[in-house]
C-alpha cells in the first residue's frame, strides 16, 4: 500500500508542479505581449514642413491646442507632458515612454534646421487595440498645419 499512496503523492506533486508551471508561463506570456503591444502595437508617424519662422512654442501651442480637440470617446491623450523643451525642439506627453499604457501618446520633435515637425503616436488600448492611431494621426497633422498657416 505504501507504493500507491507514494504513487498517488507522486502524482499530486506532479499535478502541482504542472499547474505552477502554467501559471508562471501565462504571466510570462502577459509580460511578453504587453513588451510586445509597446514595441509593436499600433503607432503612427509623420513628419511635414512647418514655416521657417515659426517658433517652437508656437509650434507646441498648435499641438496643444490639436491634442485637446481629440475628444471622442477613448481617444484621450496623456494629460501634461514629461518632456517640454523648446529649445531642444522636443515635446512627449507624460507616458509616451511608459510600457503597457492606454491611450495617445505623442512625441513631436521640431527642427528649425530642417523647418519640419516630426510626430510619433501611439495609440493602444486594452488588450493592445488599435485606438484609431491613423485617423489621429491624418486629424492631429491637418489640425496642426492649419493651425501654423494662420
Amino acid at each position: 500500500m505504501a507504493g500507491i499512496g507514494g504513487i498517488q503523492a507522486h502524482g499530486r506533486l506532479k499535478g502541482r508542479l504542472a499547474g505552477m508551471a502554467a501559471i508562471i508561463v501565462l504571466l510570462g506570456g502577459c509580460s511578453t505581449s504587453s513588451t510586445l503591444c509597446d514595441a509593436l502595437g499600433p503607432s503612427q508617424s509623420a513628419t511635414f514642413q512647418i514655416p521657417q519662422n515659426a517658433a517652437t512654442e508656437d509650434v507646441f501651442a498648435c499641438i496643444d491646442r490639436a491634442t485637446a480637440a481629440s475628444t471622442a470617446a477613448g481617444r484621450e491623450y496623456d494629460q501634461g507632458h514629461a518632456i517640454r523643451d523648446a529649445k531642444t525642439g522636443v515635446l512627449e506627453t507624460t507616458h509616451y515612454s511608459s510600457p503597457n499604457t492606454s491611450g495617445f501618446r505623442l512625441k513631436a520633435e521640431v527642427s528649425k534646421r530642417a523647418s519640419t515637425l516630426a510626430l510619433s503616436l501611439r495609440g493602444a488600448g486594452a488588450y493592445c487595440t488599435d485606438l484609431g492611431v491613423d485617423q489621429e494621426m491624418a486629424r492631429l497633422t491637418e489640425s496642426v498645419s492649419s493651425c501654423l498657416k494662420r
